[in-house]
């Protein structure tokens, strides 16, 4: 009997692992087979492969003004938001069933080899925060593997902000430890443990706590925690919410190359969109969520790349989809990628990008998660799977569509395509669609220019010139620093082969 469960439980291993390599297969060969396929078929059926490239152009032309009205849209609520004097509202609040003065924050600043002054601005940020400091409990988590120069900047830290806040203190993760990789992850859910111990004595009921895991450069803005705070305690369904403020990539931007400073703003920009769709919004970065919420789902999983996104599919499943992720208009401002030389910072970049495709990951996660969890309802579990994977697909193909795709039956087509309409008119409609879709770029540059930060004197004003011509690259940086790095992920994933933590390079000019 023993040996035939133990018969039964190898059987069912091997095919849970059978299953979880087809769901890693899915994306990759879903993305290589639209390129392979269309670029094939335009030798056989250029007639149709131009047809379906103006009907694709179309659609991109109606998605590009959708997009647009939904960016301009969430500006307008974040530039209202930034002058809502949130501490005073909190203070004027009705007596609700959490008093304001109550909750606490629990800050994580996971950090690898980040500069001091990276780390110094980052801490000083939450230091000038309008919420009251004695109620906000930061942790700067070090790993243990980065040796000295860790310990002497901690101590620097300790030094300077050591009576500051509630609490501050800095771990240091060990290395090697059981079940963990070398991801934010391990050393956030190790330093949110310390914390967690050291602030005991203080006797904080556990549902009173909103943790917020920051990426080590973030900046918050002066209203962060009472904006949080206040939407925390006012929202109805609160220990069932994340908290996602719009990120920005503006603590170097005026240092970065205009390739990075295109890719950190489109990721401004789609937050931003991604925010007017709450049904759709997934945790990204630096977000915030309850304590309660961690310790219902074991805190962040310990050996993944993408635990930004995956703690969000954690609670989802854990309260069987009663979880969502809740905008916050409000930013915090990050780095962009920015190294001492030009190649390093292009590398750097398609890392990021792949980093975050990486992201993908999640699909077989979810399939998996959603054959166990029968309390879903399955037209639920087909909307998150449809989003997931459609998201991730558009990302590594759509740039690759536009810009090549219409190309091909014209050199391919042969001598009886060439001699259709079609094919004289080909070049004309997609050009003409595709440049009424670039006037979504005017409105991004537009917004892009009213979220730049304050122009450092040593930056010369010729600058001003370069952040407006920059969107010229969009059709390239589409294509090389957004779709390859996606695909890449795809591949990587399809191949069963891993991605490592890269942690990008954060550089600031003094």
């Amino acid at each position: 009997m023993a040996t035939q469960s133990l018969v039964d439980f190898q059987f069912e291993l091997d095919l849970r692992e059978l299953r979880q390599r087809i769901w890693q297969v899915i994306p990759g060969l879903l993305s290589w087979t639209t390129l392979i396929g269309l670029t094939v078929l335009a030798f056989w059926l250029p007639f149709w492969i131009a047809i379906f490239v103006i009907v694709y152009d179309v659609y991109i032309l109606i998605r590009a003004v959708y997009m647009s009205i939904h960016l301009v849209y969430a500006y307008n609520k974040l530039k209202r938001s930034s002058s809502t004097p949130w501490r005073k509202k909190l203070e004027d609040l009705p007596t609700q069933e959490v008093d304001w003065r109550n909750v606490h924050h629990f800050i994580v600043l996971p950090t690898y080899d980040e500069e001091m002054e990276v780390l110094r601005g980052s801490i000083r940020a939450l230091a000038g925060s309008d919420f009251p400091l004695s109620q906000m409990h930061v942790v700067v988590g070090f790993e243990e593997r980065s040796g000295e120069d860790a310990r002497s900047r901690a101590a620097a830290l300790h030094e300077e902000f050591d009576h500051v806040f509630g609490t501050f203190m800095t771990t240091f993760h060990p290395d090697g430890s059981p079940g963990e990789r070398r991801v934010k992850s391990a050393n956030a859910t190790w330093a949110l443990r310390r914390l967690e111990e050291k602030t005991a004595p203080l006797d904080i009921p556990v549902r009173h706590i909103l943790v917020s895991n920051f990426d080590s450069d973030t900046v918050v803005h002066g209203n962060y925690f009472s904006y949080l705070t206040h939407v925390f305690i006012t929202h109805p369904d609160r220990y069932h919410v994340s908290y996602q403020p719009i990120p920005l990539y503006n603590n170097n931007l005026w240092d970065a190359p205009a390739f990075s400073r295109v890719i950190a703003t489109g990721s401004t920009f789609w937050q931003l969109i991604e925010s007017t769709r709450p049904e759709r919004l997934v945790t990204f970065s630096s977000h915030s969520m309850t304590l309660q919420a961690l310790h219902d789902v074991g805190y962040w999983q310990r050996d993944i790349v993408s635990e930004d996104s995956r703690i969000f599919w954690q609670c989802l499943l854990r309260y069987n989809d009663r979880y969502r992720t809740e905008p916050l208009y409000t930013t915090v401002s990050m780095d962009a990628a920015l190294t001492p030389t030009l190649p390093r910072t292009l590398v750097s970049q398609y890392r990021q990008q792949r980093r975050w495709a990486w992201g993908i990951e999640n699909f077989p996660y979810l399939v998996e998660g959603f054959i166990s969890n029968k309390s879903i309802p399955w037209r639920r579990k087909a909307m998150y799977l449809f989003r997931t994977l459609e998201g991730h697909y558009s990302w590594a193909t759509a740039p690759i569509i536009v810009a090549g795709l219409g190309w091909l039956p014209i050199l391919f087509g042969g001598p009886e395509f060439h001699t259709t309409v079609l094919s004289y008119s080909l070049p004309f409609i997609t050009r003409t669609l595709m440049t009424a879709a670039m006037f979504g770029l005017v409105i991004s540059a537009s917004i892009a220019f009213m979220l730049l930060p304050q122009k450092p004197e040593r930056v010369r004003p010729w600058r001003y010139g370069g952040m407006v011509l920059q969107w010229a690259l969009v059709p390239v940086m589409a294509t090389v620093l957004s779709a390859f790095p996606a695909l890449d992920a795809e591949t990587r994933l399809m191949l069963g082969r891993d991605l490592n933590f890269h942690v990008m390079q954060k550089t600031r000019r003094v």
